[in-house]
């Protein structure tokens, strides 16, 4: 292709050299074969080129949608015969009326998430959360309308569609709050004057289920006997994975016993232990007995932890067992130390905690709660309520690393009035 006049009209571009990688060149129905409509691999939006008075004018239809770009194309045709005729008619500018598809606006925002994981502003397991919600239903049900046409109408029914799933109303909340996510861009980049209202969902926490002492007793039981038991060895093949991460044996693991002891003696998060290496535990001894926790920071929160006198006991046991195997210095994890892969050794430890909750029948909480590992946490801190003498809240909530509305939100809640009958009965 020989090299092309540049245009005098700024609102068109000419193109003398075309090397970036073109998607496959589309006529546009009922117009000269010459208009074509394309995209490159530099640029989102959708591109426009026809062929006038000797040379090749191209310019950027500003559309991520292909049936706006056939409309835009269009304009742009009936708009340049007009300039070729010196047609005294008003250049209205393409651009105008240009939308935007919503998968363009979510990459962006997608963008912009991970990158505030990498300023550790949110986490990876929040900003794959995300990703997953976006995919799933957000762009499945939005492909087809531009972001710039969503309104209220349309959030609703969204919303209805995610009901009509049977999707709980804390799940659908979470589905709005990725849309908000998706528009909020869409109005910081421009592309919308505003974020249509969205409608009000009434969502109602759930707190995790808890043991009771005779319980937490059981569980402990449990995982002695079931660490007890004699060893299968599995041959690791492709084929054979234990819930997907690989396993040497059925076994459970020796520490799950130790792991449901320190969990509720030191008010740690299952992403806690996940990260707890023997350099961040350090045993007081003095007027009272306990570990002082120094944690990595999780959920915002990086104060330090101060354990039960019981949480001393089941740490000495620990180190001393791994420190036999060489296992107990100080940035050795403090279970499950021989599986570098933390996320693997987290799910590992849930795998077989789900294993012991089957064994025990203690699966599910009074309320019909799934439990897990962070059942433990919140037996914790019960515990605490339960049978501290005048604990104070904020103490309490602070060694949790949470806050005193979460603890009367989702710990508290649990608690009836007969469970502490004795204080309602006592008297100065």
């Amino acid at each position: 292709m020989s090299h092309l006049n540049a245009s005098n009209d700024d609102l068109f571009a000419t193109h003398g050299n075309l090397s970036t990688k073109l998607s496959k060149l589309t006529s546009v129905p009922g117009y000269p074969t010459k208009l074509k409509i394309y995209l490159t691999n530099s640029s989102p939006y959708w591109q426009v080129r026809c062929y006038f008075l000797g040379k090749v004018i191209v310019r950027s239809l500003k559309t991520t949608s292909k049936r706006d770009a056939i409309r835009l194309a269009k304009i742009f045709f009936n708009q340049c015969l007009m300039k070729q005729c010196k047609d005294p008619i008003e250049y209205v500018p393409v651009y105008e009326v240009s939308t935007h598809t919503i998968e363009v606006v979510a990459a962006t925002m997608l963008r912009s998430e991970e990158a505030k994981v990498s300023r550790a502003e949110i986490s990876s397991h929040s900003y794959t959360m995300l990703c997953s919600r976006i995919r799933k239903h957000v762009l499945p049900f939005f492909s087809k309308i531009p972001v710039e046409h969503i309104n209220y109408g349309h959030i609703e029914s969204f919303l209805n569609f995610l009901s009509a799933k049977s999707y709980k109303p804390m799940t659908i909340s979470q589905y709005l709050t990725a849309l908000r996510k998706v528009l909020n861009t869409a109005h910081a980049n421009g592309f919308i004057p505003q974020v249509p209202q969205f409608p009000k969902i009434r969502v109602t926490s759930t707190a995790r289920g808890n043991f009771s002492a005779t319980e937490y007793l059981e569980l402990l039981h449990c995982a002695k006997k079931l660490q007890s038991l004699p060893e299968t060895p599995v041959r690791i093949t492709h084929r054979n994975t234990r819930n997907g991460i690989y396993a040497l044996s059925n076994k459970i693991p020796g520490e799950m016993a130790w792991l449901i002891g320190f969990m509720v003696n030191s008010f740690v998060r299952p992403v806690d232990v996940k990260l707890i290496q023997h350099k961040h535990v350090e045993i007081i001894r003095g007027e009272h007995c306990y570990l002082r926790l120094s944690l990595p920071e999780t959920k915002r929160h990086k104060s330090q932890v101060i354990s039960l006198p019981a949480g001393v006991r089941i740490y000495e046991k620990l180190y001393d067992h791994f420190n036999e195997q060489g296992l107990a210095k100080p940035d050795d994890y403090l279970f499950l130390p021989k599986v570098h892969d933390r996320q693997a050794a987290i799910t590992l430890l849930e795998n077989n905690f789900r294993t012991i909750l089957i064994h025990t029948n203690l699966r599910f909480g009074t309320q019909g709660q799934r439990r897990s590992l962070y059942s433990l946490r919140h037996s914790a801190i019960t515990f605490r309520l339960l049978y501290g003498k005048g604990i104070d809240l904020l103490t309490l909530a602070r060694n949790a690393r949470t806050s005193l509305e979460m603890v009367d939100k989702f710990y508290a809640s649990e608690l009836t009035a007969e469970m502490n009958v004795g204080m309602l009965h006592s008297r100065r």
